[in-house]
Formats: C-alpha cells, structure tokens, sequence
C-alpha cells in the first residue's frame, strides 16, 4: 500500500469519486466554488424529463417542487445544529441578508443601528449601507473586529457578522457575540458561507438568532445555487418580510388582493422556486449528511495540520505572513496567507494542477476539503510553495 493510499485509507470523509473532476487537479478552491456532484447531471434528467416532462403543472404539487425549499432547509439545518421548520431554501445570499435586515429593524423601532465590523465582505457590507438609505434614520455602524464587543449597546438593533473573513479563514466566536448581543438585547444576523458544510456549527447552543448562508461554495450546489435563510423558531412569526410574495402569503393559491403572511420561516419565501438548481442543491447536501458534518470537520482539520505543518519554514523565514494570529480554535476550512508576488505564484501552482485562489494584491487562499482533497495532495501542495520559494 502506497502513502497515498494509507492516508486515504485514514481519511473516512473522502469521496473523490462522488465528484466530475479531473484526477489529476489538487483542487483548493472549493470555499469559492464547490465542485461538480457526480449525482447531478442524472438527477437534472430525471427531473427534466420524469416529473417536468410526464407531470407538467401537476409536478408542482406531485414532485414537491413547491415544498422542496423547506424540506432542503430541513436537511441543511442538520448542518446547521439548528431545529427543524428553521431554515428555508430562496433566493441568494444577498436578498436573504436584505430581508433580516430590515425585518430585524422592524422588531424595535427604537433601535437604529445595523453593527459590522471593517473588512467584512464587500457585498454584506453594500447591502447593510442599501438598507441604511432606505431608512434614513439607521446608521451602519462599521468598526474594527477589535471594537465589536465594546461598540454592542442598547442602540444597536442587529448585529450583523460573517462568521468566517473570507480573506483570511478566522472564525468568530460565536456563541460569546451572541451573548454580548444578546445582554444589550440585540439581534444577531451570521452570514455563514464560509462555514456550512466544512464546519460542525451548533446554532441551538450558541444562540444563533439568524443565519443566511450560500449553496455553491461548500455546498457544492453549483453556480447559482440557491441560498438559505435561518430564523431560530420563537422568532419567526415577529418578523416581517420587506419583499411581500406571494409564496410567503398564508394563502398562496387564494390569490387575495392583501397580503397575510404564512406562519413561520415560509414567511421569508419570496417568489417560485427555482426546481433544477433546489435539486442540484440537494445533491451536494445529501453528500455531505452521508459523510457526516463532524467528520468531515475531523479531516478538514487533518489537511490543515498538515499544511501548516509544511509550511512552517516558510513562516519562519518570513515568506509568508498570516492574517491573523492563527489559533486552533478560530480555524475554518481555509486560510488565507500573504506572500510576494502572489499572483504570479497562484498561475504557476496552477500550471502545476494545484488550483488555489488569489486574492488582490498579495493573497493565496487554500481550501481544506477533505471530500476530495487527501494530505498527501496538500503535502504536495507545500513542497509545492516552498520549491517555489526558493526553500527546497
């Protein structure tokens, strides 16, 4: 048995073979785009041709199509440690983030502050300042990370964060700003993208208030996947959904001329869903409950070790430069690292068939997907970089 097949023979989460890519790329990029699910393409058939081409409009009702957003919700909640009648599968991140947003504001109309912190990502940050122009009288607050805790006080209405920085893979506490929030009576609105299905996250026991989060980055739901709104139970029927659709209407199919909203999370749900990508979506998320979001945490922290462990002289020659102090408890399933000329290293790590991203204008970030990435790849990818470097 090679060393190759004894670190796969260690690594229980791997399932290389469940995904349509090339065998030779070391893919590191999967907290930008999760790879293809092999079970897509035939599920897109069989639900092109079974239910929409045999059922036409009866496949709505026949097929699910019109439940599939809350019965995927229910499997990303597991995910998610969250109960279930949580989470709804709907629009994109952004519209999901716009409607907590201004629902959030609503709750308390004597609280006037959206709080962020500086270096969030940029879209979170657009749509907390589009929200601010609607209601001329809220002030985004944005501040450093280091000033989060401090600057949480009776006035903030919603505490909005990511839990992991995109650029450099920290992860927040959350449960320590939920409970800071939570003693000033603010709500919390987590944008986790970065962190669904590569990290066991417990919302119940960290007291999670809301969540949105994507479905193409670790999801692996492809391009355009839909995202996930969450709203813990007890605070679903306070709120208001700003886009009045009608499938958040109590009675859809009455078609009355005034709106009503449907009790719980459905009240969040806008307009059709959108059926090829929900069962895209569906695919990757089945994928990853059968291997297990604990285990695939496990080996997700392997692959980092291990990377960090090649890396080491590298970071003690001054090659390259973390983002943060790097600690075992705030990793995430990537890191983020500055190092000269990086672009032109990202280009010849990819002529190498070692895909990782660049960031503008001196980041690499590497992935640790352990789905299909093995430590003896990302031991490569190491060697790779210090060759590179000048360190071999």
């Amino acid at each position: 048995m090679g060393n190759e097949d004894r670190n796969r023979a260690t690594e229980k989460a791997y399932r290389r073979e469940k995904f349509v890519m090339p065998w030779e790329l070391t893919y590191l990029a999967g907290n930008s785009l999760g790879p293809a699910v092999a079970s897509v393409a035939d599920r897109l058939v069989r639900t092109s041709n079974d239910q929409w081409g045999q059922h036409l409009a009866g496949a709505w009702k026949k097929n699910g199509w019109l439940s599939a957003p809350e019965e995927i919700g229910d499997k990303i909640s597991l995910l998610l440690g969250a109960d279930q009648g949580t989470t709804l599968v709907c629009d994109s991140t952004s519209i999901n983030l716009f409607k907590l947003l201004n629902a959030a504001l609503a709750v308390d109309p004597q609280r006037k502050v959206i709080l962020t912190d500086q270096g969030n990502f940029s879209t979170d940050l657009y749509i907390a300042k589009s929200v601010g122009l609607i209601h001329q009288d809220v002030t985004v607050r944005i501040v450093p990370r280091s000033a989060l805790i401090e600057s949480l006080d009776p006035s903030v209405a919603v505490l909005m964060l990511s839990h992991v920085d995109y650029r450099s893979g920290q992860a927040h506490d959350m449960a320590s700003f939920n409970e800071k929030a939570r003693s000033v009576g603010a709500l919390t609105l987590w944008d986790v993208s970065h962190s669904v299905g590569i990290m066991a996250l417990d919302f119940n026991a960290s007291g999670v208030d809301m969540a949105v989060g994507c479905g193409y980055k670790y999801l692996n739901g492809g391009p355009g996947a839909p995202a996930f709104v969450y709203v813990k139970a007890d605070l679903q029927n306070t709120l208001s959904n700003p886009i009045q659709g009608w499938l958040g209407h109590a009675e859809p199919f009455v078609f009355s001329d005034n709106y009503v909203p449907a009790s719980g999370i459905k009240r969040l749900q806008v307009g059709t869903p959108t059926t090829f990508s929900l069962a895209a979506l569906e695919e990757g998320v089945d994928l990853l409950l059968e291997a297990g979001i604990q285990l695939v945490e496990h080996d997700s922290r392997k692959l980092f070790d291990a990377f960090m462990a090649g890396l080491e002289p590298l970071v003690r020659k001054g090659h390259v430069h973390f983002m943060h102090d790097v600690q075992r408890g705030n990793v995430s399933g990537h890191i983020g690292f500055k190092v000269n000329d990086a672009e032109a290293l990202h280009h010849r790590l990819m002529a190498d068939n070692i895909v990782t991203e660049y960031r503008y204008p001196d980041l690499l970030r590497i992935a640790f997907n352990p789905l299909y990435t093995t430590v003896d790849e990302i031991e490569r990818t190491a060697a790779k970089l210090k060759h590179l470097l000048g360190q071999h």
